[in-house]
């Protein structure tokens, strides 16, 4: 009668270890598909916000490197992105715009305007691709750091001591 009980255990322990792990599979697949799902979302997201970036960031780059002025399309966009990148952008992204788009028509220092570029472009970067991105200033303006009056406006970490150092204040400090 033991052999039997043995068996019986066993049977019942092979059926239970069965069950669990069959359940353990089951909820490994709904999180597998809830991941893939999330992960869909946010490169649907990650597209929407590329696509509503691009044109502004080409636009800029234009403006910092050439005398073209910006055509009536990217005009356009730039009014649509103004609006939008304060639903859609990272509180990063919405804080690097803003203060680029209030020094240009305040006369900043062509080194303050590069910096906030530089400051605007690695905010896309972490809300676009990757939000741990280690690249500095120097790094995204290298190439034309030869047009900055000193180099320290990107590696400076306070803006505050550049626009001292530069004599400009800053439209977001004054008063």
């Amino acid at each position: 009668m033991s052999a039997i009980v043995v068996a019986v255990i066993a049977a019942v322990a092979s059926v239970s270890a069965a069950v669990v792990a069959g359940m353990f599979a089951l909820a490994a697949r709904r999180l597998e598909a809830r991941v893939q799902s999330a992960d869909q979302v946010r490169e649907r997201i990650s597209e929407q916000k590329r696509a509503m970036c691009e044109p502004v960031v080409d636009m800029l780059d234009r403006m910092f490197t050439s005398d073209d002025l910006p055509t009536e399309e990217e005009l356009k966009h730039k009014r649509r992105f103004d609006t939008w990148v304060n639903v859609y952008g990272s509180d990063g992204i919405v804080r690097a715009y803003s203060r680029l788009m209030q020094a240009l028509p305040a006369g900043a220092p062509a080194d303050i305007q590069f910096r906030l570029y530089a400051d605007f472009l690695i905010e896309v970067r972490k809300d676009i691709g990757d939000p741990g991105t280690a690249v500095d200033r120097m790094q995204i303006l290298g190439p034309r750091s030869a047009n900055l009056s000193d180099r320290r406006s990107l590696t400076d970490p306070d803006l505050n001591t550049v626009c001292k150092r530069l004599g400009w204040v800053p439209p977001w400090r004054a008063k």
